[in-house]
């Protein structure tokens, strides 16, 4: 085979491959080992220092692989963000499944938000710039929670995707009952394990500490929250997400909070609309005041 007869098959190939996508970023799976002795992990994507770092949470009982933010995730790591997605341990060390409602639920909300406060430092300390935090369902509710109290002084904003409150929408009066229940057993330090409700889990089975510190973040203390946090707090919503009912996010505007809306998206921002997320996220972090 003559060099020119190579030339002719070799370029269509060339081409071909230009036109194939881009191979997705890989991250390295790190380490961080609190001092109770749990370790936790975490995929971490270093990308230029001059951009924000970006940690990004699942939500309840999920882990790092959740599609929601394995893909926004996958998307600003492309764009030359620093990335880290932990798995929050649950009391699990290195957890690497998401938990069943069913399954023993002694963890607490103060130890989820412990871990994120470990995470934020670890990386404060290995990126010279800004950090924004992105949390999706209960993990925009747990650094609602971080950003409310003591944040690093890092941490620039906190993006909320589909964020919640624990009541009921509609409310059920059975609710009240648990709860009752629940602050009567930590009152009497009961360790049992009891079937409660919460969120998704109709059967949600804690000890009374564990399901009380979820629990008790009812939509009033959510909104004072966002009154009083730290750094800014920008909330997105897709508009078919039902969750919350329809109130919701005039009750967040009401409450100083800026809200964008994705026109035809669920609570999990899925199929076609990951790409209008990432679209909102990239100009929220270029223009973070716009």
């Amino acid at each position: 085979m003559n060099k020119y007869k190579s030339m002719r098959i070799l370029l269509p190939l060339l081409g071909l491959m230009l036109l194939l996508p881009s191979p997705i970023v890989q991250a390295d799976i790190i380490e961080n080992r609190l001092a109770t002795g749990t370790v936790l992990s975490a995929d971490f994507h270093a990308g230029k220092p001059q951009l924000p770092a970006i940690i990004l949470l699942h939500g309840f009982l999920q882990t790092r692989d959740f599609p929601t933010v394995t893909r926004l995730a996958e998307g600003l790591s492309t764009a030359g963000y620093t990335t880290l997605v932990p798995t929050l341990s649950l009391g699990i060390s290195r957890r690497a499944k998401s938990l069943p409602c069913e399954a023993a639920h002694r963890h607490t909300l103060d130890q989820d938000v412990a871990e994120i406060a470990s995470w934020i430092n670890w990386l404060a300390k290995r990126h010279p710039g800004p950090i924004i935090f992105i949390g999706h369902s209960y993990g925009s509710l747990q650094g609602l929670v971080y950003a409310s109290a003591t944040p690093h002084p890092a941490l620039q904003q906190l993006i909320a995707l589909s964020l919640i409150d624990t009541e009921r929408h509609p409310p059920n009066a059975s609710v009240a009952d648990l709860l009752a229940q629940a602050k009567a057993g930590v009152a009497r330090g009961d360790k049992r394990l009891v079937d409660f409700a919460i969120g998704h889990c109709t059967k949600f089975t804690a000890t009374p500490k564990s399901y009380l510190s979820y629990a008790n973040w009812d939509r009033k203390r959510v909104l004072d929250l966002s009154r009083k946090s730290r750094v800014p707090v920008h909330v997105v919503i897709g508009d078919e997400d039902n969750r919350m009912g329809k109130d919701w996010p005039q009750a967040l505007s009401t409450a100083g909070v800026r809200v964008d809306k994705i026109k035809g998206a669920n609570h999990f921002f899925d199929a076609e609309y990951e790409f209008d997320l990432l679209d909102l996220i990239l100009g929220l972090l270029k223009n973070p005041k716009s």
